[in-house]
């Protein structure tokens, strides 16, 4: 039986289970308005993939948005845990996000004109499971919480 240990909480897993599923990480912030956070989630795949052509699904994936204001600002190939990996950041404006929610007047109401939002993706593959971690900042703090992302990330040990 295998084992699942969050911060305060552990439990068993029965043999027949499948451990599928998304963990949110919200860092610290000084600015009430803003929670960035990291989302981990894990993938059980149905048949064997490489890196290069998950990565391109997931790139797909977040491009099918449709947010206009959406670019790429960098993609490279990495290291988590001694394990090949792909990183992509990328930006878009959050009043064109808002707009593509339509008129839900409580989606992303605190926003302000031209407020942007940076995120990075990292994807990684180990046997039949695909990782990914997705940690979305406001644009003019992504440096500074970065930082903590890129020392989270640098803790993953395979096992």
């Amino acid at each position: 039986m295998s084992k699942v240990v969050l911060t305060d909480l552990e439990f068993e897993v029965p043999p027949n289970w499948q451990d599928q599923g998304m963990v949110t990480l919200t860092i610290p912030s000084t600015d009430k308005n803003v929670r960035p956070n990291i989302i981990i989630t894990k993938e059980r795949l149905a048949q064997p993939v490489d890196l290069k052509t998950y990565f391109a699904k997931i790139k797909e994936a977040v491009q099918a948005r449709g947010i206009q204001t959406f670019q790429i600002l960098d993609e490279r190939q990495i290291q988590v845990g001694g394990i090949p990996a792909m990183q992509m950041v990328c930006s878009w404006d959050l009043e064109a996000m808002k707009q593509m929610l339509g008129d839900n007047p409580d989606a992303l109401k605190n926003i302000q004109p031209g407020q942007k939002v940076q995120q990075i993706q990292v994807s990684f593959i180990k046997e039949d499971v695909a990782v990914n971690l997705t940690a979305s900042f406001p644009a003019e703090q992504f440096e500074i919480y970065s930082r903590p992302f890129q020392k989270f990330i640098a803790t993953i040990k395979s096992v």
